[in-house]
C-alpha cells in the first residue's frame, strides 16, 4: 500500500492506494489550527481500515513549497518538515517530499483520455519534453524529462512563476506599472496569471485611464471567483475584460515554458482556474498567444505542440502515489 498526499495552504487532501493505484481510503482536512502534519496524517491513518495501514510502507506528499535536500518550509504555513523525520514519526520504511506542481506533473503519467482537454491536438514528438503550468491561488510550473531507466517520465520541480512579468503591448505596459506604481507588486507572472492575479488585471481594468469606475461591480471588493463568475456570464465589462487578458497571459506564459523546456511532449495546463474557464481556454485567444512566438521559424514548432486542460482535480494526489510506487 503507499500513503500520498497533496498539501497545500489551505487543505491536506491524503489517501491510501494500492499498487495498481486503486484508492482505498481518502480524507480532506483543513490546515487551519493545526500544529504539525504529522498529527492530520494520525488522524487520517486512524480513519483507515487498518489491514490497510498495516500494509503501508512508503508514502509521498506534494507540498506547496520549495523542497530542497528532504526538507520544506510550506510557503502559506509555519510547518517545516522534514521526509527522515516524518517516515520515522510515521513508522515508513521511506517517505518522499516533492514540490506540488512535480506530483502534478507525475500525475500526467496516470490521465486518462476522459480527464484531458485537447487545445491544441499537434503531434507530439516520441519522448519529448513536457511542461505543466497551473494557475490557481499561485502561478505553478513543473517539466517532464524521459527516462529511459524508467521507461517513462519524471518531472522536475520550477519556480517559474515568479519569473519577470513580460508586456508586449501598449496596454501590457501600462498594467506593468499599475502593478508597480498603484499596487506596489513586484511585477511577476504570478500577479496577472492566478487568482489574484485577476483582481489586479480587474483593478486595472476599472482605473482611470481604462474603463473606469462606472465599469465597476457592485461590489466593491469582489473576490477572484466573483469576477471569473461575471466574466464567464459576461454580467460585467471590466470582468470580462479582465478575463480575456488573463486568458492571453495564460497562452502567453504556456508558450514561453514550452520554448524554455522545448516541450514537444506536450503542455498540460493544471491548477484550479483552467477547468473552470474551458470555453474562454478555447477561443482564439489563447493560441494565439501561444503561437506568437520568437521569430517566424519557430511557429511551426510550436504548432505541433499538444496543448491539454487537465480536468481532474485529484491530479495531483495521483501523481504523489506515483512517486511513492517508485521508492
Amino acid at each position: 500500500m503507499l500513503l500520498a498526499g497533496d498539501i497545500g495552504g489551505t487543505n491536506s487532501r491524503l489517501a491510501i492506494f494500492d499498487l495498481q493505484f486503486q484508492q482505498i481510503h481518502q480524507s480532506v482536512t483543513p490546515n487551519a489550527g493545526r500544529t504539525s502534519f504529522t498529527e492530520i496524517v494520525r488522524e487520517f491513518l486512524t480513519s483507515a481500515p487498518p489491514d490497510a495501514v498495516k500494509q503501508i510502507r512508503k508514502g509521498c506528499f506534494g507540498i506547496a513549497g520549495p523542497v530542497a535536500g528532504g526538507k520544506v518550509t510550506l510557503t502559506n504555513l509555519s510547518w517545516q518538515l522534514d521526509e527522515v523525520a516524518l517516515a520515522k514519526d510515521l513508522g515508513l520504511d521511506r517517505v518522499s517530499l516533492i514540490n506540488d506542481l512535480v506530483a502534478h506533473a507525475e500525475g500526467i503519467e496516470l490521465l486518462k483520455p476522459e480527464q484531458l482537454v485537447q487545445l491544441n491536438v499537434g503531434e507530439a514528438a516520441a519522448e519529448g519534453n513536457r511542461a505543466i503550468i497551473a494557475a490557481g491561488t499561485g502561478l505553478g510550473e513543473a517539466g517532464l524529462v524521459w527516462s529511459p531507466t524508467l521507461n517513462g517520465y519524471r518531472a522536475f520541480a520550477s519556480e517559474g512563476g515568479h519569473s519577470d512579468f513580460a508586456p508586449r503591448t501598449d496596454q501590457e505596459i501600462a498594467l506593468l506599472r499599475f502593478l508597480q506604481q498603484t499596487k506596489k507588486l513586484t511585477a511577476t507572472w504570478e500577479t496577472v496569471l492566478s487568482g489574484p492575479g485577476l483582481r489586479n488585471i480587474y483593478d486595472f481594468m476599472i482605473s482611470p485611464d481604462q474603463l473606469g469606475a462606472a465599469a465597476a461591480l457592485q461590489n466593491p471588493n469582489p473576490a477572484p471567483f466573483d469576477i471569473a463568475k461575471a466574466a464567464m456570464e459576461n454580467s460585467n465589462r471590466a470582468a470580462f475584460a479582465a478575463m480575456d487578458l488573463l486568458v492571453h497571459f495564460y497562452g502567453a506564459e504556456a508558450g514561453n515554458l514550452a520554448l524554455k523546456l522545448l516541450a514537444v511532449g506536450g503542455v498540460y495546463l493544471g491548477g484550479g482556474i483552467a477547468p473552470r474557464i474551458i470555453d474562454k481556454l478555447k477561443s482564439p485567444a489563447f493560441l494565439d498567444a501561444f503561437f506568437s512566438k520568437g521569430p517566424e521559424k519557430m511557429r511551426p514548432m510550436l504548432r505541433k505542440i499538444p496543448v491539454y486542460i487537465i480536468n481532474f482535480d485529484l491530479n495531483g494526489l495521483y501523481g504523489a502515489a506515483n512517486v511513492a510506487r517508485r521508492l
